[in-house]
């Protein structure tokens, strides 16, 4: 996947205009082009063909295999939807919840220039807390120069209760990291697992179990912080 993204500093400049035909260019040469209309002034439409009076998109289905529109020339896009300004303030006050594969990735890279904080989920062992360094610098590497992103946090999930191991790599991250780590760990909790199981999330199959309650807290400073 190779994501391109057009932007300028003022409107007026053709920024709409290229991105459609760029789109319908790398059609042309036989690529598979998804082209997302982040505009909330929704113009992608007129370029691609669309019926005028579609309502439908990006605000209003979210990204989904139905929110895709096929224009006759070979692109398909997502186009911003109209939306009134009460239905566009909704839309912009979303949280957005990234799930990336493990390590260095294309993924990764694309996640973090879009991300305003990075969670950074890790286990109470040594393993984990060997990739810190790594994780931490390429995190760095991507958000150097973006001013609206809040940093990155650590979050220990499923601590164990009754292994001095586990205890003494905590100890080791506060020591460490203290200033990045989340101020609550996820326990090591049967019922998640058993949760998953009937392919239900954990908070609604038991939402009173220990490892819910963590997850409920940790929800709580997420809000508080990023509405400081």
């Amino acid at each position: 996947m190779h994501v391109i993204a057009f932007i300028s500093g003022k409107g007026g400049v053709g920024k709409t205009t290229m991105a459609a035909n760029i789109a319908v260019a790398l059609s042309q040469r036989q690529k598979r082009v998804l082209l997302i209309d982040l505009d909330p002034q929704n113009a992608q439409r007129f370029h691609l063909g669309m019926n005028p009076d579609e309502i439908a998109g990006l605000a209003r289905e979210g990204i989904k295999p139905t929110s895709i529109f096929d224009s006759p020339f070979g692109v398909s896009f997502i186009p911003f939807g109209r939306v009134s300004e009460l239905e566009l303030e909704e839309f912009e006050s979303q949280h957005v919840v990234l799930d990336t594969p493990p390590g260095p990735s294309v993924y990764l890279r694309q996640a973090l220039e879009a991300a305003n904080r990075a969670m950074v989920v890790l286990l109470a062992d040594a393993a984990s807390f060997a990739t810190i360094d790594k994780i931490s610098s390429l995190i760095d590497q991507y958000t150097s120069d973006r001013s609206d992103f809040a940093g990155m946090n650590l979050l220990i999930n499923q601590m164990p209760i009754n292994s001095k191991l586990g205890h003494q790599v905590r100890s080791a991250l506060y020591a460490n990291y203290a200033d990045k780590l989340v101020p609550a760990s996820i326990h090591r909790d049967a019922r998640v697992s058993q949760a998953l199981a009937f392919e239900r999330p954990v908070l609604q199959y038991e939402p009173g179990c220990k490892a819910s309650l963590d997850i409920q807290y940790v929800a709580e400073w997420l809000l508080s912080s990023t509405e400081a």
